[in-house]
């Protein structure tokens, strides 16, 4: 016998070997403690628990084509929210600013007209393509703004939640204000 002969044979008894550990049995039985146990080992209490042959599917064709998703056309707003201010927060400055910050998705199409429109207590406060918007001067009380975002001819594309939030200023009429005190020398 060659060399070749002898390792075609030692590969064939290596093959065999592992074919059969692995088509070996399962066993299902019950220790002492009454725990359920699964083993490749028979004993003389285990039964052989049959397994059924394992379900395969071929391949498919090897002719697949990757087709990226599609993009929202421009203009196809997905998300309009107002971040800032937070839904029924309040100001207890006394200037009265406040600043609307706008998060939109896709990005605002300004090459196609579209802006955004802010409005506040239900009349328009501001007309821009910028995402934030800053307000002025607010009197006391509480105030909702919601955007809009308008095309080219005026047409709402799309409107976010309304946010309410509060003003507090201090009034001269306010009796309850504390005192200023005296400048230390």
């Amino acid at each position: 016998m060659d060399y070749a002969e002898i390792m075609r044979i030692l590969l064939l008894f290596v093959t065999l070997f592992f074919l059969t550990s692995v088509s070996a049995g399962v066993y299902r039985s019950v220790d002492a403690d009454g725990n359920v146990v699964y083993t490749d080992k028979p004993s003389p209490d285990a039964e052989e628990i049959k397994i059924d042959k394992v379900q395969t599917i071929p391949a498919g064709a090897d002719n697949f084509e990757y087709t990226p998703p599609e993009k929202p056309a421009v203009g196809d707003y997905t998300k309009l929210e107002i971040v800032n201010p937070e839904n029924d927060h309040v100001f207890t400055g006394n200037t009265g600013d406040v600043t609307v910050s706008v998060v939109i998705e896709p990005e605002l199409n300004t090459d196609n007209g579209d802006r955004l429109i802010l409005t506040m207590d239900g009349k328009k406060a501001a007309d821009s393509s910028s995402t934030s918007f800053s307000l002025t001067n607010l009197d006391r009380g509480t105030h909702t703004v919601e955007v809009y975002v308008v095309n080219k001819g005026g047409k709402s594309l799309m409107d976010s939640a309304p946010v309410s939030f509060t003003m507090k200023r201090t009034s001269v009429l306010n009796t309850n204000r504390p005192t200023p005190r005296p400048p230390a020398n």
